[in-house]
């Protein structure tokens, strides 16, 4: 059973059951080998860990007549299986059917089992891309017919890589399918690659076509300062062995960046590992010990990065703290130009009536859906019920309009004028729903961008054409008279005329 419990933008905060087991999501689930795994899955349950992914074909390998898995790797929460993909993208094939790897999960008791797919990968032409999304679908319709067995909850694997056509259509034909989880294959090397705007289109379509209830799960999401932007566009769960495969190579992970541990003089971190060493005591090790190390602070930095989302979510600033994340490298910051379809994606969750300020800093947060919701709203409910228009600008203290919104509505009749405040990010901001979210429960910065502004005095400019007003009136109010004056200009730019008042409202 799968229970969302809050949510903002695409990304759900709930509890996912199966088994008699549970676990809070969205969740990251470290990768574990079911024979040789060099972090002791112990310390992954001390950790808080509530779930982990091992391999069910290695399993099957080594134990062909079956085995508890819960038991072989040590664990007593809930396991997720791969089926072999990994394999089959590395080495073409594996010595093993659908139909035998479905049946051998049933058979160790995982929880939640992947259907044996063929992963699309990257490059890949269109016919080979094609390819996997057929097989992958012909396989997933003989599990499910012939394994109605449950539990394990049944993955099924969307394929089409960086073809959008293709991804709709594996999402669309395997959501007719009886599938508990959907899992979006083919990001890890759009990941390593960082081609994190394939990453978001492939996600973006998969999600656009699965049916809403069910939990979506993105193979292979082990880069910390990626899991918001995952989370944004709705994906619940998260797995990746990139914790140890990294600390191999002497890699250490920050929130926002993954370093050599050889060019480090200090560990920016509070973690077990980080405050009990130091960079000295780390190269001096022998490999194993290193890695053992570096392996447990790269969990750390995996689970906080995780618990810090699902916060942000939670108070309903999930976009801000995406955003920052987005902007700790050039190539993920290059993704945040988002396409109309991703920005209808992070609508679907939007909620009213938070209880966190919104925070505007740039360009950026006028795709905010927030601002475009208002926006929106504006366009279909706003209109002129008199021949002139004040625009008031407030200071940076925005939400002290609420307190006079009474008497400056009161004055407004008396004078047969309309009044709207004009706000940097929001532009047109109605007096009579100040105390809607996030129209006065804003904090904005000093000195906006000339392109925000732009755009904003733009969007006024539009509304007092297309109602016809016959004078506009700018009362910018104590200390705001440059500010009056740059709308001014903005606004003859254009195509509007309006007057400065020397006075306040």
């Amino acid at each position: 059973m799968f229970e969302v419990r809050a949510t903002d933008l695409a990304g759900r905060l709930g509890r996912l059951e199966v088994g008699g087991r549970s676990m809070q999501t969205p969740a990251y689930l470290p990768v574990v080998h079911p024979i040789r795994q060099q972090v002791p899955v112990s310390i992954l349950k001390e950790m808080g860990f509530e779930a982990i992914m091992t391999n069910s074909y290695i399993t099957m390998k080594h134990f062909p007549q079956g085995v508890d898995i819960h038991k072989q790797v040590g664990f007593d929460g809930i396991i997720m299986t791969d089926s072999g993909g990994y394999q089959v993208l590395e080495y073409g094939d594996v010595d093993a059917s659908p139909v035998q790897v479905a049946e051998f999960q049933i058979k160790i008791g995982t929880d939640i089992a992947v259907i044996l797919d063929r992963p699309t990968g990257y490059p890949s032409s269109r016919t080979h891309a094609n390819e996997t999304v057929q097989d992958t679908l012909s396989a997933s319709r003989k599990c499910i017919e012939q394994i109605a067995h449950k539990p394990p909850l049944w993955a099924g694997p969307i394929q089409g890589g960086t073809y959008s056509d293709l991804v709709r259509f594996s999402a669309r034909r395997m959501s007719e399918m009886d599938f508990d989880v959907f899992a979006i294959g083919s990001p890890v090397e759009l990941m390593n690659g960082y081609r994190f705007r394939e990453v978001v289109r492939l996600v973006t379509e998969a999600k656009s076509a699965l049916p809403v209830e069910k939990p979506v799960h993105l193979f292979g999401a082990g880069h910390p300062f990626m899991i918001p932007l995952a989370v944004a566009l709705g994906c619940d769960l998260f797995d990746s062995a990139s914790y140890i495969l990294f600390a191999k190579q002497g890699k250490y992970m920050t929130p926002s960046a993954i370093r050599d541990i050889h060019e480090l003089e200090e560990l920016p971190c509070p973690c077990p590992v980080c405050s009990s060493t130091s960079t000295t005591d780390l190269r001096q090790m022998t490999q194993v010990e290193l890695t053992a190390k570096l392996a447990v602070h790269n969990l750390h930095i995996m689970k906080s990065e995780l618990a810090s989302t699902r916060e942000a979510l939670r108070e309903g600033r999930l976009w801000g703290y995406m955003v920052q994340r987005m902007k700790s490298h050039p190539y993920l910051a290059a993704a945040l130009k988002f396409e109309k379809n991703t920005l209808k994606l992070f609508d679907s969750g939007l909620r009213w009536g938070k209880d966190k300020a919104t925070f505007f800093f740039d360009e950026t947060d006028l795709m905010n859906p927030e601002v475009r919701r208002h926006i929106r709203k504006v366009d279909i409910n706003l209109s002129a019920r008199h021949g002139t228009l004040s625009v008031l600008l407030a200071g940076r203290e925005f939400d002290v309009v609420f307190v006079h919104s009474a008497r400056i509505i009161s004055k407004a009749e008396e004078r047969n004028e309309d009044v709207v405040f004009f706000h940097p990010f929001l532009s047109i901001v109605p007096v009579t729903a100040v105390s809607l979210h996030p129209l006065a429960q804003n904090v904005c910065i000093e000195e906006p961008s000339r392109e925000v502004l732009l755009s904003s005095a733009n969007r006024l400019a539009d509304f007092i054409k297309k109602n016809g007003y016959k004078k506009v009136m700018i009362r910018p109010g104590k200390g705001r008279r440059r500010q009056g004056a740059e709308l001014k200009a903005l606004l003859e730019k254009a195509g509007v005329r309006p007057s400065l008042s020397r006075s306040g409202w």
